[in-house]
Parts: C-alpha cells; sequence; structure tokens
C-alpha cells in the first residue's frame, strides 16, 4: 500500500489493526501518522487512549496492546525505531524469542488497538519480524514523490494558504530547493509571507526567497565554470566549504553535472525536442536549455573528459594517491584550462 490508498481507506473509516510504516519520505509518514492517530485517538480522552513506545522490549508492547481504551472503541499504539526491524541497533532482550512471542500475538491482537510500527527510513528486510508484519500487518510504503504528485502536494499546500503557483514555477522550486517535503513545507511558508495579499507564486520569488540546496548550488558552480567565469567558480566552491559541505561529495555532483550535460548535448545532437530530453534526463525543461547553453561550448569528448577526471580524482583520493585538500580545486582548474570547443 502507498500512502496514497492509506490516506483514502482511512478516510473511508477502513483501519487495520497493525500497520508498518517505512520509507524514504518522512514528511507525509509523519502525516499519516498524525491523521491515523487523530482518527483512532482524537476524540475527548485522547491522551487516555494514545501510547508512543521506543523500541520496546515484547512485554512493554503486549501490555500496551492489552490495554483496553477508555471510553472509545479502539486505542492507538504507536512503536518507533524497533531494534527487530533495524539493522545493527543494540537491544537487551533475545531478538529469536521476542520475534517468535510477537508473531504468536500478532495472530490474536484484539481489535481494541491500532498498532503502528514506525520506522525513520526503510526495514531491514531480512529481520524476522520485518517478515512477519509483511504477512500479518498493512506495509505502507512511503517513497519519495514522483514529479506529478511532487506538483499536486505544493499546489494543495499553497490553496489552503489562498495562493496558487504554476507548474513551471512548481518544478523550478523542487529543482533549487530540492525535493524534501520537509524543506520545501518550510520554504512553501516563507513564499506565502512574503507574497502577502498577492495570489500567484512566481518563479522570481522563488530565485529571490528560497534556499537553493546543494545540488542547485554546484549547477550554478558548474555554470559559472564552464562559462569562463574561473573566479566566480572558486569563490562558489569556497562558500560551499565554507558551510560544511564535503569536497569529495562536491566533486562526485562536478562528475554527475558533467556527465548530464554530456548526455543533453548528445540528445540533442541526435535530434530529441526539449521535452524528450526533459522526461529522459529527469529534469525541468526549463534546466533542459540552460543545461544545453553550458554543453553546446563544449564537444561530447571534452564533456566525457570532464566527467571522467572527476571520478579519477575522486578514485586516487580514496585510494590515497591524492590528498582530498585541493582535489577538487585541481580538476576545476583543468576544466577552466582546457577553452571552449565547438
Amino acid at each position: 500500500m502507498n500512502h496514497s490508498e492509506l490516506f483514502a481507506a482511512v478516510k473511508r473509516g477502513e483501519i487495520a489493526r497493525c500497520y508498518l510504516f517505512e520509507g524514504e519520505e518522512e514528511f507525509i509518514k509523519e502525516t499519516a501518522l498524525r491523521t491515523l492517530r487523530h482518527k483512532i485517538a482524537g476524540g475527548d480522552f485522547a491522551a487516555m487512549n494514545d501510547t508512543r513506545l521506543t523500541d520496546p522490549a515484547p512485554d512493554e508492547l503486549i501490555a500496551a496492546a492489552e490495554t483496553l481504551p477508555f471510553m472509545s472503541d479502539r486505542r492507538f499504539l504507536e512503536i518507533r525505531d524497533s531494534a527487530m526491524l533495524l539493522a545493527g541497533k543494540a537491544k537487551d532482550y533475545d531478538e529469536d524469542e521476542a520475534v517468535k512471542r510477537l508473531n504468536e500475538y500478532l495472530d490474536r491482537l484484539p481489535d481494541t488497538v491500532c498498532m503502528v510500527f514506525f520506522l525513520r527510513g526503510k526495514a531491514d528486510g531480512r529481520k524476522k519480524l520485518y517478515q512477519a508484519l509483511k504477512k500479518k500487518a498493512v506495509t505502507v510504503s512511503f517513497d519519495p514523490l514522483e514529479d506529478r504528485e511532487l506538483a499536486q502536494w505544493i499546489a494543495s499546500t499553497l490553496k489552503k494558504e489562498g495562493k496558487k503557483i504554476s507548474l513551471g514555477a512548481c518544478q523550478r522550486l523542487w529543482f533549487s530547493a530540492g525535493r524534501n517535503l520537509t524543506l520545501l513545507y518550510q520554504e512553501l511558508g516563507k513564499l506565502c509571507a512574503c507574497a502577502g495579499d498577492r495570489e500567484e507564486i512566481t518563479e522570481k520569488d522563488i530565485a529571490d526567497i528560497c534556499v537553493k540546496s546543494t545540488e542547485y548550488r554546484i549547477y550554478d558552480m558548474t555554470d559559472a565554470l564552464l562559462g569562463g567565469q574561473g573566479t566566480k567558480a572558486m569563490n562558489m566552491l569556497s562558500a560551499l566549504l565554507r558551510d560544511g559541505e564535503d569536497r569529495l561529495m562536491l566533486l562526485s555532483l562536478l562528475g554527475r553535472q558533467c556527465r548530464l550535460l554530456r548526455s543533453v548535448r548528445a540528445m540533442a545532437a541526435a535530434g530529441m525536442q526539449q521535452g524528450q530530453i526533459a522526461g529522459k534526463a529527469g529534469i525541468p525543461p526549463f534546466a533542459v536549455r540552460r543545461n544545453l547553453e553550458m554543453a553546446r561550448a563544449y564537444t561530447l569528448e571534452q564533456l566525457g573528459d570532464m566527467a571522467q577526471w572527476c571520478l579519477d580524482m575522486e578514485y586516487q583520493v580514496k585510494s590515497g594517491q591524492m590528498a582530498e585538500a585541493g582535489s577538487l580545486e585541481t580538476v576545476m582548474l583543468r576544466i577552466m584550462a582546457i577553452g571552449k570547443g565547438s
């Protein structure tokens, strides 16, 4: 089950006795948990029917599940970050025996409880409790939103504040600020506040107000680097390093950007339209245009060389052949030195 199916089921009142919430999209996962909690334990005696446990031993978990609800049909039981579902997490009980007890208990779980095993990220699929829950609980996967879903979420969030946004502005927002919904929610709040009485959130608002992700700052740095603005690119790198970004991670992102540029240029040379390139490359149409402007100043061979230099330098650093300090700068200077091709 995905998050959309879960919300639809809860709205219909179809609520299971036991769930497993896992996946990388934490904002919607937390929202789903609050929605389910409110549905089960949202009345006058909410606090009496809401129990939250972190990595409980089996006895504590079973005791909580067996507790009868107070002036309500059901009680809500949240179990966070159980060591029996995560790799390498220490526990002070015998896991095999604990899983055996819980596996048996799940078969007789009372209908007076709604139990949610809640995890940050994904469960370890090798764990025995995970295998049991896959069979006896409803597993809800919270995966990162696809472009269409992300645009709908942004538009819906803004609509609640009396604001609207175009698809192009949506794309620019997640392209520049990233796709993390927790951070995007904060950025949307800033955009609404700065827009004031104005209804439309524009691309200029996003450019002026929103925090740029590391990936987007690397994108800007690459733009300056390949556009012959070496000093500006080096200054941007210094700012990234001052902000605590890892040099090898930045080197890897630069290599990825160079590979993207080569791919975009090759697709354009093959006669593909910008919309087709956007779909293949997984970037918005406006980003295709900007990438093509950068890439057309270089040959496919040169762009391939740039990407390879990044890979080679990363290998040399990790294998101890080259010091990390100055490694990225060396590659950038080499890119600056090759000159523009045709």
